[in-house]
């Protein structure tokens, strides 16, 4: 080395400091990260403290006592003072940060935010279980600790803005390319925010700057400023010692690769004696060209297990990222290395986002490979089948693992596996991670630090392994390095698969935004043409609608013109009826499948010709993922049709979750989290429920996962910005303890039965008790045949423990409280709701609809100025508004009408109820207060009823206006953990006009830009060879603008869809082969179960047909009723009054045949209808009578009609007719 490290740090700490102090004598230097290095013997003079200068410690060491000594000497300095991070952090404790602003340098390690702590200081824990909750005792310069292999580290929490910093290594090199050298160390810094400092920090442990480093930078993929000059300021100093910082460029794909012996081995094993790798079309470099290399599978497959080679011996392995379109054999890719795993006796989890999904790739391994330590884990598996699985995991019967992102992210990993060892993990449909596509999912979001967290706990060394079928690789709309920076990937090896499909040709036309009637029914007439005319055509497709609402309205029509042209498919239905219309349009018993985009994931059917989109709901990969799915079969050609106007955007827009956040949401939500903070006694631990954060919205909808995404946004933003975690939010595992109301008798009973499993809270004055049940507890003692959910189900059903006589009536607990005076808070509470109804009153009177904009505006005329009307707003047009619920009702108890116009949301003043339901709300609040002086009320009350809908309202309001806060507890909703490591920057930023998201803010300008692509892609005219030139320059990363200027686009589509169909398609071979084959395809899928329970939707399938349950009703209610009585099926109880009228008014002789004595008649002397039992035994001779006459409505069995003889015989033989006597042998 040319100079020692610590003369080094020494010399520029001493610039710095003169240069400072000619400027202001007076500073105070507060030292971040630097203070172990310097030579402290040259600065005793001007450290304020020496004795806890380069100690760590918390409120102990940094006492207020030693706080008064500290600032007594800052005061009356008249020359610089120098203090560490730690001291000066404690300081802050005791005073306002700003309080020596004027005065304060922070001078700062800016190569680092991860700092070496002693193992003896190391408070962390280490067990999974503890869920990331910050240890009593950190020290609050201390966002996290980490232990990293054998060396222990924390992040420190940065200062505010309002101070001045300066950063330590201020002085810059530029980057350059270089060859990488044999084991060279190449830092990923695309997916490891720690992978700079992890560098530094071994440099200074090796005592060593004279290294070459090297970074991998993709051009489509630029590195954010802030990386980029850090690298930069790195490359500088190692400089200095003849080190440096390298680029290194992507690498290319290998050609001509054969597969090791042992993987076509396995191969031959499990595919059979005769199959061989296939090649996929993959882009030899997406860096630098569109060129495409044929690269066998087996390349991939080897790629992986030399990857978990390497993790078994020790080395940390790359992951591995890969794009191919379904059909390419991405589940042989990544289960032919879970075999390999297998064999060494670890385990592979595969992350699958759909049940659907799992249970056909288990049965595929199960019947094709004739593979059976496989098994999936979802929510529908009752807890002794759950048990079984991962016991026969722990055990090592079971080697493959499928489970939801939910179910991973709800358990400690060992959960599932014991002592065992995770070999893989495989992330399927990776896309979903994606923050500004359509199918985002936030779950998938969060499990980038959960990988980190199992690999951090566990010193596991697998590699992960990331699917899709497509993802733009770099550039604005980038998804590939989206995805990977997401699931934190270490260095990943990629593969791009081809996105071209020169089977499948576009064949859009283009019109004018309607000029009559209404958009829907005019799209609704286009689409049901198309359908009627591939139906005559004999041609199997696809029809994507955006909402389950169009599916609904497109079935119902078809279904006018032919009941079995069309089968329909979404993610509300269930399960049997979503596996009936599959199995159809599969087997082609039905050619035409419409469809949300709930159809199509991992689907795999090969001899679709078409896909049409009634509208497109997503963007141009989502399109291109849905058309994908024609033409599979390389022999068929496929089409890709769509009648588009400019208002078909509409949905690309409604539908995209997170552009819908706004700023000032995410504000409010950092305002809720510090009313929670402060709340609960400052505790920086805390298990939220999504819920409490409903009103920040401007719907209920999925407000689970709004809340989810825009506590990960804040966090993701925070980490962008100190470079350590400010706010950590993690989704909390099934929250199982719920309360419920009961009586005297239910009370009872369930201490008699069921007492270790619930706490009584309190007893009402109406002898109700209010009782907190632990439903997981009760589940696993006592009902584990059931799955969890259904016993949810039954709990929020009110069926719960109805067979032994308890009845239980959820509850909710809402707990309010308000920060001012009783009679303060009404005032203002009835000020503001004044105004609210004033501004309704005049847009009654103006019978129009108007936009939250309008709105806003006209209540700012009636409000103070104080509040915020576009918050009142936008809560109250959310929360008392809804859909027509028929010609002249709404939804629930709205009194405001809302309807989509184009992209915006409108509302018309239904009723005049606004001021009922204002003054409601004053009398909730007063009940709740004006008999008591406390601040905090708590209520019980019960789910789904209007009373809770509106004491929910009330607490929501007063969070709003500032006036208080509230909390709800108990009810279904998911929960969320939280810890805080930096309140105060929470507190100032949910407070400061400024603020902005980085991550909403790129989202939003990402969402922007791929909305005028896909406009452009629609609107113009392109040969097809064109569009699949630019659907290629897009995948590959091409910014909007080149691809505007290469492919302008001057004129406007104009084709008759269908005219075309049938001048150039063929009805594909297979269509008409396979439809026999399959004519009986639901005989075993939905046939009936013995003592199963049916709802209404449920698939059913008798002598070959198969219907729901509700279906059977109406067409053949005798066949259902005879299966129900054969195999003694349960169907609802609205359903068996609906089957018991039928038979009884439509089918009557079978119902009397089948009710015989238990049919309910009119006898003479029984007031009204009476069972024919009763009279049939209390007078057999009357009965008998009245039988002769009435054999036409009464059905006796051979045994009741001897029984009767006997019975008239013995009470009155003459009665007997001759015949009868002769029957009983008199």
């Amino acid at each position: 080395m040319n100079q020692n490290l610590g003369d080094k740090y020494t010399t520029v700490l001493d610039k710095i400091i003169q240069k400072q102090v000619e400027v202001k004598e007076n500073t105070i230097f507060v030292l971040t990260g630097i203070t172990p290095y310097i030579g402290i013997e040259n600065y005793t003079e001007y450290i304020t403290d020496l004795s806890t200068f380069d100690k760590d410690g918390n409120d102990t060491l940094f006492s207020r006592e030693w706080f008064g000594t500290v600032f007594s000497k800052l005061m009356i300095a008249q020359n610089h003072q120098i203090v560490s991070h730690q001291q000066f952090a404690y300081i802050n404790e005791y005073l306002s940060e700003d309080f020596f602003k004027e005065r304060v340098l922070i001078v700062y390690d800016n190569l680092r935010s991860l700092f070496p702590l002693s193992k003896e200081n190391y408070i962390e824990s280490t067990n999974e279980h503890a869920n990331e909750e910050r240890p009593e005792g950190l020290p609050i310069y201390q966002a996290e600790q980490l232990k990293i292999n054998d060396n222990y580290f924390y992040t420190l929490k940065s200062f505010g803005d309002i101070l001045e910093k300066r950063p330590f290594f201020a002085l810059q090199k530029e980057l350059t390319s270089a060859n990488t050298q044999e084991n060279a160390e190449v830092l990923d810094v695309i997916s490891n925010p720690y992978a700079v400092d992890a560098f530094v920090n071994q440099c200074i442990l090796d005592n060593n700057f004279c290294k070459q480093v090297f970074v991998k930078v993709s051009g489509k993929n630029v590195l954010n400023k802030t990386t980029h000059k850090t690298l930069q300021e790195l490359n500088h100093l190692l400089a200095k010692f003849k080190g440096g910082v390298h680029i290194l460029q992507e690498e290319s794909i290998q050609q001509d690769y054969i597969p090791q012996a042992e993987t076509v081995s396995l191969l031959k094993q499990y595919w059979g004696p005769s199959a061989e790798f296939r090649n996929i079309l993959i882009y030899e470099n997406p860096e630098i060209s569109s060129n495409i290399v044929p690269v066998s599978q087996g390349l991939i497959v080897d790629t992986i297990i030399n990857e978990y080679k390497k993790g078994c011996d020790g080395v940390l392995p790359r992951d591995i990222f890969i794009t191919a379109p379904t059909g390419a054999g991405k589940s042989l890719i990544f289960q032919l290395p879970a075999f390999y795993a297998a064999n060494n006796g670890d385990v592979t989890i595969v992350v699958s986002p759909l049940k659907a999904l799992m249970t056909d790739q288990v049965e595929i391994l199960h019947k094709d490979r004739q593979y059976t330590k496989v098994e999936f884990l979802n929510s529908d598996l009752t807890l002794i089948d759950r048990d079984k699985i991962i016991e026969s995991c722990k055990k090592g019967d079971i080697d493959i693992l499928y489970l939801s992102p939910e179910l991973l992210l709800s358990y400690d990993i060992h959960y599932f596996l014991g002592e065992r060892k995770l070999g893989l993990l495989i992330v399927d449909e990776a896309h979903l991670i994606t923050t500004w596509g359509r199918d985002f999912r936030v779950d998938y979001w969060f499990l980038g630090n959960h990988i980190n967290k199992i690999r951090k706990f566990n010193n596991y060394m697998f590699p992960l392994v990331a699917l899709t079928a497509t993802a733009v690789y770099g550039g604005i709309n980038d998804m590939v390095f989206d995805s990977i920076n997401s699931l934190n990937m270490h260095d990943p090896h990629k593969f791009i698969g081809n996105v071209r499909r020169k089977n499948i040709e576009f064949v859009i036309d283009t019109h004018d935004d309607y000029t009559s009637g209404k958009y829907d029914q005019n799209k609704e007439t286009e689409t049901i043409e198309f359908v009627k005319g591939i139906q005559e055509l004999g041609m199997k497709g696809i029809v994507y609608a955006p909402y389950t609402r169009h599916i609904n309205k497109l079935k119902d029509k078809a279904d006018e013109i032919d009941t079995n042209m069309v089968v329909a498919y979404h993610g509300g239905m269930l399960r049997d009826q979503q596996q009936f219309s599959y199995q159809a349009f599969k087997s082609n018993q039905c050619k035409i499948m419409i469809s949300t985009k709930a159809f199509g994931m991992g689907v795999d059917i090969p001899d679709i010709q078409v896909v049409y989109h009634h509208a497109p709901s997503g963007l141009l990969p989502d399109y291109i993922q849905e058309i994908g799915r024609a033409a599979r079969k390389e022999n068929i050609q496929g089409y890709a049709a769509l009648t588009f106007s400019k208002s078909d955007l509409r949905y690309s827009k409604q539908l995209f979750g997170i552009s819908s956040l706004k700023t000032f949401q995410l504000q409010e939500v950092l305002r809720k989290i510090i009313r929670y903070f402060n709340s609960n006694g400052k505790k920086r631990n805390m298990l939220v429920a999504a819920n409490d954060f409903a009103y920040i919205f401007d719907t209920t909808e999925e407000v689970d996962q709004k809340v989810a995404t825009a506590l990960m946004m804040i966090e993701k933003d925070y980490l962008i910005k100190t470079r350590f975690n400010v706010l950590i939010a993690r989704p909390k595992k099934l929250f199982t303890k719920v309360y419920a109301r009961t009586n005297d008798v239910g009370i009872e009973r369930l201490k008699k039965l069921f007492g270790n499993c619930f706490t009584e809270i309190n007893k009402s004055k109406y002898s109700y008790h209010i009782i907190e049940l632990n439903l997981d507890s009760i589940w696993s003692k006592h009902f584990s045949d059931k799955s969890f959910p259904q016993l949810k189900s039954e709990f929020y059903k009110q069926r719960f423990l109805w067979e032994h006589n308890i009845e239980l009536v959820p509850q909710i607990k809402v707990s309010i409280n308000i920060e001012q005076p009783y009679r303060t808070v009404l005032s203002e509470l009835s000020s503001i709701l004044k105004a609210v109804s004033e501004t309704f009153a005049e847009f009654r009177y103006r019978n129009q609809f108007f936009t939250q904009n309008e709105y806003v505006e006209k209540l700012k005329c009636n409000l103070s100025p104080k509040y915020n009307a576009e918050k009142i707003a936008s809560f109250i047009l959310g929360t008392y508004s809804g859909y027509m619920a028929s010609a002249s009702a709404l939804e629930g108890d709205s009194f405001l009408q809302q309807r989509h116009q184009g992209t915006a949301m409108q509302y018309q003043v239904f009723s005049t109820n606004y001021g009922a339901k204002t003054t409601q709300l004053i009398s909730i609040f007063s009940k709740l207060y004006e008999n008591h002086d406390k601040q905090s009320v708590n209520r019980f009350l019960s789910i789904n009823d209007i009373p809770l809908k509106n004491h929910i309202r009330l607490g929501s309001l007063l969070e709003i206006m500032n006036l208080g806060t509230f909390e709800t507890t108990g009810g279904d909703d998911p929960k969320l953990f939280l810890r805080l490591n930096d309140p105060r920057r929470i507190e100032k930023d949910s407070n400061r006009q400024t603020y902005k998201n980085y991550i909403l803010e790129s989202v939003k300008n990402r969402h922007k830009v791929s909305c005028q692509l896909f406009e452009h892609f629609f609107i113009n005219y392109f040969s097809n060879e064109k569009r699949w030139d630019m659907i290629e320059d897009f995948f590959l990363g091409m910014s909007n603008d080149e691809i505007f200027e290469k492919y302008p686009g001057n004129m406007v589509n104009h084709v008759n869809i269908i005219d075309y169909l049938k001048r150039n398609a063929e009805v594909a071979e297979s269509n008409t082969t396979e439809i026999l084959s399959g004519s009986n395809i639901h005989s075993d899928l939905f046939k009936p179960k013995e003592e199963q329970h049916y709802f209404s939707d449920n698939m059913l399938t008798i002598d070959s047909l198969t219907m729901p349950i509700k279906k059977w009703l109406v067409e053949d209610p005798v066949s259902l009723h005879r299966t129900i009585v054969e195999y003694n099926i349960w169907i609802e109880k609205e359903d068996f009054k609906i089957l018991t009228n039928k038979l009884r008014l439509q089918h009557f002789n079978y119902y009397r045949d089948y009710m015989r004595l238990k049919l309910l008649i009119e006898f003479p002397g029984y007031q009204g209808l009476v069972t024919a039992s009763v009279p049939y035994k209390d007078c057999p001779v009357k009965f008998y009578k009245w039988w002769k006459q009435n054999q036409d409505k009464i059905k006796l069995s051979k045994k009741e009609t001897i029984e009767l003889f006997l019975a008239v015989d013995a009470e009155n033989p003459k009665a007997l007719l001759k015949a009868h006597r002769t029957i009983i042998g008199k």
